[in-house]
Order: structure tokens, then sequence, then C-alpha cells
């Protein structure tokens, strides 16, 4: 049994709480204490996620599957959950479980202005766990960006400007999110693990997209460079990452074409020919695919 967790199902749990927070149908912000949870079942289905799902627990444990794959989660921690992922929650310590929530819809998710350059790729490209252990230190980051979401969501005297600040700050904790993960990733390095062929071309890959991705879209270039072919490229970049060789260069493409529409003061056309695009009903096939939307309804929204 399946049931999709879209906004509206989340925005419901409001009623029951007396923490909580919600600006429009961008995002949401509540916070789950052990009376809340104590005495209720875990949903015995598949959830299907409609949207990003962050979990920061602060003690207490759960279990989890998400998309197969099982993990345990112990506070302090940090469960990110993709959008289109699926989730289920096998069991749950409620005599101690205190955890912060944040939801964001996929449509608010999309304008958030994320710069592909602040990352490190290598240190991505081996499949990241969703649950990340957390120092007391990053708890208490954490929840002071969980205090400024549900801030914005107060006393506005600008809608508009309340999106924006609450784009600027989730955006900005994402990006805390991968200084996490770097601190994680470079802490095990340290420790000399020896890396297969596998996740050294993955690594070769990476560093040859963020090198040529505005140039570049094709698997069979990169595969080239590494001589190899595109199968075995692709194949081995879904299995170490998670994610497809298509769809990490297309993330940093549109990626970048989001900045260049929205902060270069380039038409249409101009960032189409910045990405090595033939036309610009080329490129505006390419980002509406991806987005659901074409490059004029993106500068407009």
């Amino acid at each position: 049994m399946e049931k999709t967790v879209n906004f509206d199902v989340v925005s419901g749990i409001k009623a029951m709480l007396s923490e909580y927070a919600q600006l429009d149908d961008a995002y949401l912000v509540a916070h789950f204490g052990r009376d809340f949870i104590a005495g209720r079942e875990p949903h015995p289905g598949v959830l299907v996620v409609d949207g990003l799902v962050m979990l920061i627990l602060r003690q207490g444990s759960v279990d989890i599957e998400i998309n197969l794959d099982h993990y345990e989660a112990s506070g302090p921690s940090v469960c990110v959950v993709h959008p289109s992922s699926r989730l289920r929650i096998i069991s749950k310590d409620a005599d101690s479980g205190d955890c912060h929530l944040l939801f964001i819809s996929q449509k608010f998710l999309q304008s958030i202005n994320i710069n592909m350059a602040a990352f490190n790729l290598p240190s991505m490209v081996e499949k990241p766990s969703p649950v990340c252990p957390m120092t007391a230190d990053e708890l208490d980051m954490m929840e002071r960006y969980m205090s400024l979401l549900a801030g914005n969501t107060r006393n506005q005297v600008s809608r508009q400007l309340s999106l924006s600040v609450g784009s600027s700050l989730i955006g900005a904790l994402i990006y805390e999110l991968t200084k996490i993960h770097y601190r994680r990733i470079n802490a095990a390095d340290g420790l000399d693990r020896p890396r297969n062929s596998r996740v050294a071309y993955v690594h070769d890959f990476a560093k040859l997209v963020r090198a040529h991705y505005a140039m570049e879209r094709s698997v069979a270039f990169y595969a080239s460079k590494l001589c190899i072919s595109p199968k075995y490229l692709s194949l081995i970049v879904k299995e170490v990452t998670g994610r497809s060789a298509a769809r990490w260069i297309d993330d940093f493409v549109l990626m970048e074409a989001k900045n260049m529409l929205r902060f270069s003061g380039k038409n249409i056309q101009q960032v189409a020919f910045a990405l090595n695009f033939s036309n610009q009903s080329a490129f505006g096939k390419y980002f509406k695919h991806l987005t659901g939307m074409s490059p004029t309804e993106y500068q407009k929204s």
C-alpha cells in the first residue's frame, strides 16, 4: 500500500502541534516532541514523498527504509529524503523521540538558487547515506535555521519578500548540510580507505564534468576522455553515486542555466549560446523537459 505525501498532506498535521509554521505552499517547519510521537504507530505502507523532507533528530532513534535501502538514525542526526523517494518507517523509539521536520514543496525547491561551483564534486560522487550524524554544534546550527525559517512565516510585510528570504535560508541550509557531509567524507578519507578502479573512474568523471559541463552534455564525450564505453561509464556512475551520468551532467547544466537566467543579466538567447546550445529553441526544449517550465516562465517565477 502506497500513500503520496505532498504539501497538503503534511500541512494537515498543524492542528496537532504547538510548534508549527508554514509559508504558503512553499515550505513548513514543525517540531515533534515525545508527547506527539508516543502512541502513534508507523505508517504500515510505503510513503511516496512529493517534495523534499528534512528530519532533524535531536534524540531518540528511528529505523527507516528509503528506496528499499535500510537505515538507522539516532540523534543527533539529520535525514534527507529527496523528492519521489519511497519511504517506509519500520520502527521508532517513542520514549525519547524529539525531532524537527522541514518539508519543502517541489515547486519551491525548483526556485532555489544553488551555485554548483561551490560544490567539491569528487567528495560527492560516492553514494551518500541520507542519514548523517551531527555534533552538538552542528545540531545547534540546524535548529537555528529551523527557528529562522519559522520566524520568516510570521509578521509578513511582503509575501514575495518572505518567499525570497525563505529561498535564501533553505539554500544556505543546503550548503551547511553539504559542509557536514564533506567533513564526514574527509574524516573517512583520512583512514586511507582503498578505492577500486570503478570509484577512481567516477572521481575522474566528476572532475571532467566540473571542467566541461558548460560545453559538453554528451556521456560519450566523457567516456572517450576516460577511454571506456558510454554504457560502462553510465553503469558505474549509477552504481557508485545512485544517479546516472546523464543526470549529473544535466544537473550541472541546469543549475548554471538557472543562475544565468536569474542573475547574469543575459537574455535567453545569450544564455543558450553560453551553454553551447545550437539555438534558443533547443535550449528552451531542454530546459522545459527538465523543469516543466520554459526559460521565460522561470525568469518570471
